[in-house]
C-alpha cells in the first residue's frame, strides 16, 4: 500500500510537470504569433475563457497534490514530529460545526419561517444567559454569527475548487500568500453586512432594544421595495435551499478527485498543441 501510494503520487507529479510545460509552450507560442483579442472578437474571448479555465484546473490539481503529498509525508518520514492531536481537533471541530449548523437550521424552521414563531429557541437561550452572566449571551451570539462568516469563506473555497469559476485562495499556517489573505479578508468584509442583517432577524427577541434591530427590522423592513424581501422571507428560504442543495451535492460527490483531472488536463493540452 505504501509503494502504491508513492507510485501514484510520482505519476501525478509527472503528469502535472507535463501540463506545466505544455502550458508554458502554449503561452510562448501565442506570444510569438502576436495574437490579440478583443471584446468583439468571439473567437478570442472563447480562447481566453478556455485558457483561464485550464489554468484554474491546473492550480486545483497542484493544490490537491500538495495536500496528498503533505498527508503522505505525515504518515511516513514526518511521523515522529507530527502532532496526533491535529486530526482529533479536526474531528471535534467538525462535530461542533455540525451541532451549530443543526441549531441554525432548527432555529430558522421554528422561529424565522412561520408567521407566528413556534418558539424563540436560541433567543431564549441567549436571554437565559443574560439573567446570570450577560457576557456568555454576547459570546454565544458572536459564535453563531462568526460561524456564518467562516462558512462563507469555506464555501467560497470549496465552490472555487469544484466548479473552477474563480481562483482558489487557501489559508494555511505559514503558507498563505498575501493575495489569498486579502481575498479572504475582502470576502469576510463583503459578507459582514448580510450576516449582521440575517442575525438581526434571527435573534430579534434578544436584540429588540438595539440600534441594529431598529435599522433592519423596523426602518428597512417597511420600505416599499426592500420590505418585500422581509415579508416574503426571501433570505430565509434562500438559506435553506442552498443548504439542502449543498448537502445533496456533497453527499453525491464528497471527495475532490485530482488524479483523473490531471490526466485529462494533460491529454487536453496535448490535443490543443498537436
Amino acid at each position: 500500500e505504501f509503494a502504491e501510494a508513492q507510485i501514484s503520487l510520482r505519476d501525478r507529479v509527472n503528469e502535472l510537470v507535463d501540463c506545466g510545460e505544455l502550458l508554458k509552450l502554449e503561452r510562448e507560442q501565442r506570444a510569438q504569433e502576436g495574437r490579440r483579442g478583443g471584446f468583439f472578437n468571439k473567437e478570442a474571448r472563447k480562447q481566453a475563457a478556455e485558457e483561464k479555465k485550464t489554468m484554474l484546473q491546473f492550480k486545483q490539481a497542484v493544490y490537491l497534490l500538495e495536500e496528498d503529498v503533505e498527508d503522505f509525508q505525515n504518515c511516513t518520514e514526518n511521523y515522529n514530529t507530527y502532532n496526533p492531536l491535529i486530526p482529533i481537533g479536526g474531528l471535534i471541530g467538525g462535530i461542533c460545526a455540525f451541532i451549530i449548523s443543526f441549531f441554525w437550521i432548527l432555529h430558522i424552521i421554528l422561529y424565522m419561517l412561520p408567521e407566528t414563531p413556534v418558539t424563540p429557541f436560541l433567543n431564549d437561550y441567549f436571554l437565559w444567559f443574560d439573567n446570570w452572566f450577560p457576557l456568555f449571551g454576547v459570546l454565544s451570539v458572536a459564535l453563531f454569527s462568526f460561524y456564518l462568516l467562516m462558512c462563507a469563506v469555506k464555501g467560497c473555497f470549496k465552490f472555487g475548487l469544484r466548479f473552477l469559476f474563480f481562483q482558489v485562495h487557501p489559508m494555511k499556517y505559514n503558507k498563505t500568500y498575501m493575495s489569498s489573505m486579502l481575498f479572504n479578508i475582502g470576502l469576510i468584509l463583503l459578507c459582514a453586512l448580510p450576516v449582521v442583517q440575517f442575525c438581526s432577524s434571527a435573534f430579534r427577541d434578544y436584540a429588540r432594544y438595539t440600534t441594529i434591530n431598529q435599522v433592519f427590522n423596523v426602518q428597512i423592513e417597511y420600505l416599499k421595495f426592500f420590505g418585500w424581501f422581509w415579508r416574503e422571507k426571501v433570505f430565509e428560504y434562500a438559506f435553506i435551499c442552498i443548504n439542502l442543495l449543498t448537502c445533496l451535492y456533497l453527499g453525491c460527490k464528497p471527495h475532490d478527485n485530482s488524479a483523473s483531472n490531471s490526466l485529462n488536463l494533460r491529454d487536453r493540452l496535448k490535443q490543443r498543441s498537436a
